[in-house]
């Protein structure tokens, strides 16, 4: 094997602390070829580059660009590259007990996949985002931000591949009549507005208020129009202008309302108001 060849044959492995038991990956293959195989868990995963052919169920696919790749725990496969140059591809494995909580709490008879490809372009930035997102991101609130990520994916790709397996009717016994009262609502948006800088967890906020992360999620953001860390975001960068408007150093401001990375402050002021906290602050002083 050449040089070439060994640089382009990799694949690497992260999990990341918010949700310890979800495996990630990404590779970059030419040669290399997965033998027929099983999974324990859930697997979900895209190609940015290239196509890999693969086969299940005695039918071939092509996992193309734009494409999500969707395989249900203990279903045999395979997997090889037809493209030249080879193809890259990033995956996420996601543990029974996990899936079949998102599953209960949509109301899902059951948890499966219909079909091992889905055509949706929307959806496969989401999960590229969500993956860079699970192997890169070290913000001070990663975890709500990566909960609700997660969370709101998961519930798209169902609703994306619900048909006869997942459109079936909602079991009875997991529907729920908790609601997110205004009262409730309040007192959510008053901790962030009190204690911009701290860690929140979506699970902490949920049990607060007895109901489950997923129904907190969905009814704040019915509530909201927004995710409870959208909205936490925006209110931190609020905020630190005001803080920035009366002088307020830098570093001090972006550690105050939440931001222990000043990288990450710079680029969420940036992506927000489309000007950097330095800028900003030379413009209003």
């Amino acid at each position: 094997m050449s040089a070439n060849d060994k640089k382009i044959e990799l694949i690497e492995y992260w999990h990341n602390p918010a949700l310890p038991n979800i495996e990630l990956s990404s590779a970059k293959v030419e040669k290399f070829s997965f033998e027929r195989h099983v999974h324990l868990d859930y697997h979900i995963g895209i190609v940015t580059s290239g196509c890999q052919q693969y086969l299940h169920q005695g039918k071939q696919y092509h996992l193309a660009p734009g494409f999500i790749s969707t395989l249900n725990p203990d279903e045999a496969h395979n997997g090889e590259n037809i493209t030249l140059g080879g193809y890259q591809s990033h995956v996420m494995a996601l543990p029974v007990d996990y899936m079949n909580d998102i599953s209960r709490e949509m109301n899902q008879a059951e948890t499966f996949f219909n079909a091992p490809l889905i055509n949706n372009t929307v959806l496969s930035h989401a999960f590229l985002h969500l993956h860079k997102l699970l192997t890169t991101d070290q913000e001070t609130d990663a975890q709500l931000h990566i909960e609700t990520a997660m969370m709101a994916f998961i519930t798209e790709l169902f609703i994306q591949n619900s048909g006869t397996h997942n459109g079936s009717m909602p079991s009875q016994k997991h529907t729920s009549t908790k609601q997110l009262s205004a009262l409730q609502l309040n007192y959510i948006k008053t901790l962030f507005h009190d204690e911009p800088g701290q860690a929140f967890q979506l699970d902490e906020l949920a049990q607060n208020l007895d109901l489950s992360k997923f129904q907190f999620l969905r009814q704040f953001k019915q509530s909201m129009g927004m995710t409870p860390h959208a909205y936490l975001k925006r209110v931190r960068l609020e905020y630190a202008k005001k803080a920035l408007m009366k002088g307020g150093n830098l570093s001090d401001v972006a550690y105050q309302v939440g931001f222990f990375d000043q990288s990450h402050f710079n680029k969420a002021f940036k992506s927000a108001y489309l000007i950097t906290p330095s800028h900003f602050q030379r413009r209003v002083l």
